[in-house]
C-alpha cells in the first residue's frame, strides 16, 4: 500500500531561527480549537438537510430555498477546509532565547518575544481543557504590550508550563531533601 505522506510545514519554520539558537519544543495548537468551526459546518449541513426532508415531506417546492441553503453548506464545509489547513500551518516554537509563534498559509506571519522579556506567567485551564488536553497562557513583559500576550488552546499545557517556566526563570525546582 502507498501512503501520501505530506511534509511537515513546521519543519520548514526553523529559518526564523537565528544562528546561535536552540529550538526547545515545537507544538501545534491544540486540535479543540476547531471544535466551533467543525459545529458550525455541521449545523449548516444538518440545517440544509432537515429542511431539504421538510420541505420534500410536505410537497412543497424545495427550489430556491434549498439550492441556497446547500450553497450555504458547501461554502461552510470549505470554509472548514481551509480552517484545518491554516491550524496544520500554525505553530509554538520555544528556543533557548524566545517565543515564536508562526500563523499563515500564504503569508506567514512571525510572533515573537524574548525569554528575557517575560517578568510573569499564568496558566490557565478550565475544565474542557483539562478533559480534552489543552491550556492557555497569558504572558506578561516588562514594558509595553507585546503580540503574544495570550496564547490559548496549547496542547499538554503542563510539560510546556514546565519547560517555558525553566527556559525563563532558570532551572527547575530542586527536589525536597530529607532534613
Amino acid at each position: 500500500m502507498v501512503r501520501l505522506q505530506l511534509p511537515d510545514p513546521a519543519l520548514r519554520d526553523t529559518k526564523y531561527l537565528a544562528s546561535q539558537e536552540r529550538l526547545v519544543m515545537m507544538v501545534r495548537l491544540h486540535w479543540a480549537i476547531m471544535l466551533p468551526v467543525l459545529l458550525q459546518t455541521l449545523g449548516a449541513a444538518l440545517l440544509a438537510l432537515a429542511v431539504n426532508v421538510l420541505l420534500t415531506l410536505e410537497d412543497i417546492d424545495t427550489g430556491p430555498i434549498t439550492t441556497l441553503l446547500w450553497w450555504f453548506a458547501l461554502f461552510m464545509i470549505l470554509r472548514m477546509l481551509w480552517k484545518i489547513a491554516d491550524w496544520h500551518f500554525d505553530h509554538l516554537m520555544i528556543t533557548d532565547k524566545r517565543l515564536l509563534k508562526v500563523s499563515g498559509i500564504f503569508f506567514r506571519k512571525v510572533q515573537t518575544m524574548p525569554l528575557s522579556k517575560i517578568t510573569d506567567l499564568t496558566y490557565n485551564r478550565d475544565p474542557l481543557g483539562r478533559l480534552l488536553g489543552y491550556g492557555e497562557f497569558v504572558v506578561e513583559s516588562a514594558g509595553q504590550d507585546q503580540a503574544l500576550s495570550k496564547i490559548s488552546f496549547l496542547p499538554r499545557p503542563d510539560r510546556l508550563y514546565l519547560t517555558l517556566v525553566d527556559m525563563t526563570f532558570g532551572g527547575g525546582p530542586s527536589p525536597a531533601g530529607d532534613d
